[in-house]
């Protein structure tokens, strides 16, 4: 059987460590950006942060995500309205603002399908995305893997 190396998600090197390091120490105006993997897809949106509440331990964003609103817990990148949901904020670094710059929001290429290019969506701790794994029949078949017997 073959096994083909998935390609990695350029925030999933991102510990929770650094996520929480970077969003504790945010002040409007500085950049962030939230991950988006819902229907195995991954959108990366590059936005700002609009405020910080230290007590409450959150940052807010300028433009927030369908999913996971605009307020962020900055301990973990985690949604304060979707916690286990499939967006979090990720730290904007050049490599994940460079897929951002290669894949323009706005545009189809801005939303690759894990299916289609094989990334590995795993989040920084959270989900791990193993859902793909419940369909391997039908994800064989998208990915022109499936092998028939002769």
């Amino acid at each position: 059987m073959m096994t083909t190396q998935k390609k990695q998600a350029p925030c999933n090197s991102q510990t929770a460590k650094q996520v929480e390091d970077y969003y504790r120490n945010v002040k409007p105006g500085d950049p962030a950006v939230i991950r988006c993997t819902q229907h195995y897809a991954l959108q990366y949106t590059l936005t700002e942060i609009t405020d910080t509440n230290p007590k409450k331990g959150r940052v807010y964003v300028k433009d927030g995500d369908a999913w996971g609103g605009a307020a962020w817990y900055a301990k973990n990148g985690k949604s304060c309205y979707h916690p286990t949901g499939q967006s979090n904020l990720v730290v904007p670094t050049p490599e994940v603002l460079k897929w951002i710059e290669e894949h323009p929001p706005g545009k189809l290429g801005s939303i690759v399908l894990a299916h289609d290019v094989d990334y590995d969506i795993t989040p920084p701790g959270q989900r791990d995305g193993r859902r793909l794994s419940l369909m391997p029949r039908a994800r064989d078949v998208l990915l022109g893997r499936k092998q028939h017997d002769s």
